[in-house]
């Protein structure tokens, strides 16, 4: 667990931790090497024939990725959050991957670009909102005023995303983009769902950096035990699996570290990987447009309600065993077997 893979302090030094001190210039330095690498891609896509990026791309998804990044404490030292970075780098390698394989297949190059802006925006708000309906209490126990509520609504610097949430936001947003821009949804969502698994894989990264979405115990070679404590200098922070397994009275508090269990977003970032290879594979194989996301939603509901069974964070629900994450994961299978059956899962005709 690194939920703070490093700060930048206002001091002048960069704390590198066994590799000693590193001489920076406090925040202008990451928004100088920030500049320069937007300056250099932006440079060499205008020099291309198919443009990475379209004009005003550089400053916009500079900025989200620098407010992804960077949190909003502005103390001593600007920490630079594991899960954000992971979250950054999913965001921007989804979409330089399905950037790339929409324009071969004849889509204007800003359409993925345009369509990722609103993926971000209603995916972290329907992830956040999502989280907010489950743990609403927890999320609002400390707060009196409005301003409490808004800022504890709002505040990720702790996490509180649920991919299932992102994703049914995001599919209204997209439906939504198609019709306004007279798309193709079938064909440009076949070319999407890689994409969509290579997030998860660098999401689910970010979750194990973070702590959330730990698994149960285990005693496998590969089983793992989180810190006391969420970072190393700072005793007033408790590591949120071993918090968790403090009030559930299954560790005393002068433990120094978790039980050992399962690492299951590890698991989640594995499946992640493996999806989006076997949907690239047969995308060029598919008989038909739709194909890819019926194969897509028959697949991962299946992977994530086994791997849900293996996590520690999660309680049953409607008086069942099964969490919430398992129900909506049914309901995507039955949807993903109507698709299927709508457009099914042939493969091409050879021809020649």
């Amino acid at each position: 667990m690194r939920p703070v893979l490093l700060r930048i302090p206002l001091d002048g030094t960069l704390d590198l931790g066994p590799l000693g001190k590193l001489p920076v210039f406090g925040f202008g330095l990451l928004l100088g090497v920030w500049f320069a690498v937007g300056l250099f891609v932006w440079l060499r896509s205008r020099r291309s024939e198919q443009p990475l990026f379209v004009p005003g791309d550089i400053l916009t998804y500079g900025l989200i990725g620098t407010a992804i990044v960077v949190a909003p404490r502005f103390i001593n030292s600007i920490p630079i959050f594991g899960y954000g970075m992971m979250m950054c780098l999913g965001f921007v390698s989804a979409t330089m991957l399905a950037n790339r394989r929409a324009t071969k297949a004849g889509f204007a190059p800003e359409t993925i670009w345009d369509l990722t802006f609103w993926f971000l925006i209603s995916g972290v708000g329907g992830a956040r909102l999502f989280y907010l309906l489950q743990h609403g209490g927890n999320v609002f126990t400390r707060c009196q005023t409005a301003g409490d509520y808004l800022w504890a609504a709002i505040n990720l610097s702790d996490g509180g995303l649920v991919f299932y949430g992102g994703l049914i936001a995001s599919s209204a947003a997209y439906v939504w983009f198609c019709h306004s821009r007279k798309l193709l949804a079938w064909k440009l969502g076949d070319i999407l769902i890689p994409s969509i698994f290579l997030g998860v894989a660098f999401g689910r990264v970010g979750c194990f950096l973070y702590g959330c979405c730990y698994g149960d115990r285990c005693d496998l070679p590969w089983a793992v035990e989180f810190p006391k404590l969420l970072e190393a200098n700072d005793p007033t922070h408790l590591g949120i699996v071993f918090s968790s397994q403090l009030n559930r009275g299954f560790i005393t508090e002068d433990a120094t570290a978790t039980l050992r269990i399962h690492p299951t977003q590890l698991y989640s970032a594995i499946d992640g990987l493996l999806l989006c290879f076997l949907t690239l594979a047969y995308y060029p194989l598919r008989g038909r447009d739709g194909s890819v996301i019926a194969l897509g939603l028959l697949t991962y509901p299946i992977t994530r309600f086994f791997i849900e069974r293996l996590r520690g964070d999660e309680m049953g629900q409607f008086g069942t065993s099964l969490t919430i994450a398992q129900w909506i994961s049914i309901a995507m299978f039955a949807g993903g077997i109507a698709l299927a059956i709508s457009r099914p899962l042939v493969l091409k005709r050879a021809t020649g």
